[in-house]
């Protein structure tokens, strides 16, 4: 491998590392963010604490709020974004893997410079790559919305149910 080409491979990683967000540590596991629309139409929005029975916990604007279930028309889960993070992986991925392979079998009388060339085509697969991260990631984070009038009690119990799974605190 040329030199010039490590150094730049090398720099275009470190430049990766030191992007990267620095709250990836592990926290306390957050709720799913959730948008209850009541019988009267009005809507309350905050992180799921705890799935009871009878009602669903949030925690809005820094203040708990008990949504009983005999008051819900539907919920809308609130996914969050991944596209941020699939294309900046796409666009890594794309530049580092072929930068290398250009480096690895280009022939220099053919491209003039394989660091240049490694490059270029990095540069050309990276775009790609994060195109491709960023429509996967949008497709990944649309939201969902769970009916609850008008539906059988076992479906709608059996939604509930999975809605644990999504809380903050499992059993409360």
């Amino acid at each position: 491998m040329d030199h010039s080409a490590g150094k730049l491979i090398a720099v275009v990683l470190i430049a990766g590392l030191l992007g990267l967000p620095a709250g990836l540590s592990a926290k306390q596991r957050r709720g799913a963010d959730l948008v209850v629309t009541r019988l009267d139409g009005s809507q309350v929005s905050g992180e799921l604490i705890a799935v009871r029975s009878d009602s669903l916990l949030l925690l809005s604007g820094g203040t708990d709020l008990t949504v009983p279930r005999a008051e819900i028309d539907s919920l809308r889960i609130v996914r969050r974004s991944k596209s941020g993070t699939l294309s900046l992986i796409g666009g890594v991925a794309g530049f580092v893997g072929m930068g290398g392979v250009v480096l690895a079998i280009a022939d220099e009388e053919v491209v003039g410079s394989k660091a240049g060339a490694a490059v270029l085509f990095g540069l050309l697969a990276g775009a790609a790559g994060a195109a491709a991260g960023a429509i996967v990631g949008s497709a990944a984070g649309v939201d969902s919305t769970v009916a609850i009038v008008g539906r059988q009690e076992e479906s709608v119990q059996a939604d509930w149910n999975r809605l644990r799974s999504r809380a903050r605190e499992k059993h409360l």
